[in-house]
């Protein structure tokens, strides 16, 4: 245990003992309801009985996402959705290059990212390989220092909401996403596609999504610092990143709640058969399917690091089942992909080492050169879903 960290540790205690000598003031519960943001089945986060009425997006029928966008786009969908994983992006990354570099990839009508996903999204989105470099060059060319900084002792006994400060990762998404990045976004965005980034509101406690193409084709003078904020928001690890404020609500990680953003799943009714054929659904798993175990060190952020990282490693499970559930309903084809076991990437999300990246995005890299040959078409039964439930499913539906 190095001496900041042994400060952070001391600092930590002192805030638990001595309680509210740095007391937060109080705050009141925001009823703004942003017109970009939508709880995961299309419904209005303030107001879920009611989905989203806005030109251009959620039809007031009760209508299912899914369907309502292939009769936008007048085809059957290809989805991509990304999961969190902290330095483990890298491996999303590498597969997007690979994918590009086979000739496979497809052009994808939907694409939703969380956290690190979230950070991916945007260029995976837009897809040509200068969008693939930078997001290599974000996964394979930083390091911590360009993640965040430690705070001081006497910051985080002042009563700082988080262990780091990310003003640097701030830094890191203003570079790369710019107005002109917004004003590509917004072409494709008029196409029908669509693109998605998933937080957490921890005042309402809720998975907040937001389109992030409805926002860069509307514009305005607030249009990108609400985009580059919503990406910082998504990938707020809670406890370690501070939280960011939006419209007066809180949000953090949106892996908190779910570490996969799964839309489609909404409307009154089961959605019945596609309307031109099986899309596809891609879900790339940011990540081992399953961790290794591996001794945790007894220093404050491994341990927060790790503990916040199983929880989302549950969530994450639970939701490649849904992913999978998601794809049986609407008739499409489901596939999967995750960090090889004997990769080596480490067991803290947040180490940001340039070895550990580099082997998940070279790996990443060498499936994403196989296409489609690289991907399970089953989720792999982990955790508390066994094989005979799998089973039901399958024959269900």
């Amino acid at each position: 245990m190095n001496g900041t960290t042994v400060a952070v540790v001391l600092a930590s205690l002192l805030m638990l003992t001595l309680g509210g000598c740095a007391t937060a003031p109080d705050r009141e519960l925001s009823k703004v309801e942003s017109p970009y943001a939508a709880l995961v089945t299309g419904a209005r986060p303030l107001k879920p009985d009611e989905l989203i009425i806005k030109k251009g997006e959620v039809s007031s029928s009760g209508q299912d996402l899914i369907r309502y966008y292939e009769g936008v786009r007048g085809h059957a969908l290809n989805i991509l959705i990304l999961s969190g994983g902290g330095q483990n992006g890298a491996f999303g990354a590498g597969l997007l290059k690979g994918w590009q570099e086979s000739g496979t990839r497809p052009e994808f009508d939907m694409v939703t990212g969380v956290s690190t996903g979230a950070l991916l999204a945007t260029h995976a989105f837009l897809g040509t390989p200068a969008d693939d470099a930078v997001v290599e060059e974000i996964f394979t060319a930083v390091s911590s220092d360009n993640i965040f900084n430690q705070r001081g002792v006497l910051t985080v006994l002042g009563g700082a909401v988080s262990l780091l400060d990310t003003d640097p990762l701030k830094a890191l998404i203003a570079k790369h996403i710019t107005a002109e990045v917004l004003e590509r976004v917004a072409a494709e965005h008029a196409k029908g596609r669509r693109l998605w980034v998933g937080t957490t509101n921890l005042d309402y406690n809720q998975t907040w999504a937001w389109n992030l193409g409805k926002i860069a084709e509307d514009g305005g003078p607030g249009a990108l610092d609400l985009y580059r904020k919503v990406l910082r928001a998504s990938s707020a690890f809670p406890i370690m990143f501070p939280p960011v404020e939006i419209d007066g609500h809180l949000f953090a990680d949106g892996a908190v709640r779910a570490n996969l953003l799964v839309l489609g799943l909404s409307g009154a009714e089961a959605p019945g058969k596609p309307m031109f054929g099986p899309g596809k659904i891609f879900v790339v798993q940011n990540g081992r399917a399953e961790n290794r175990p591996q001794a945790v060190r007894h220093a404050l952020i491994d341990v927060a690091s790790a503990t916040v990282g199983e929880m989302m490693g549950s969530s994450n499970q639970g939701l490649v089942v849904r992913s999978y559930f998601a794809t049986q309903v609407h008739g499409y084809e489901f596939f999967t992909i995750s960090v090889p076991d004997e990769v080596d990437i480490g067991s803290n999300p947040l180490a940001f080492d340039a070895t550990q990246m580099r082997a998940g995005f070279d790996a990443g890299r060498e499936l994403g050169q196989r296409g489609e040959a690289s991907w399970s078409t089953i989720p792999p039964l982990l955790g508390d879903f066994p094989a005979w439930a799998m089973q039901i499913l399958k024959e269900k539906l």
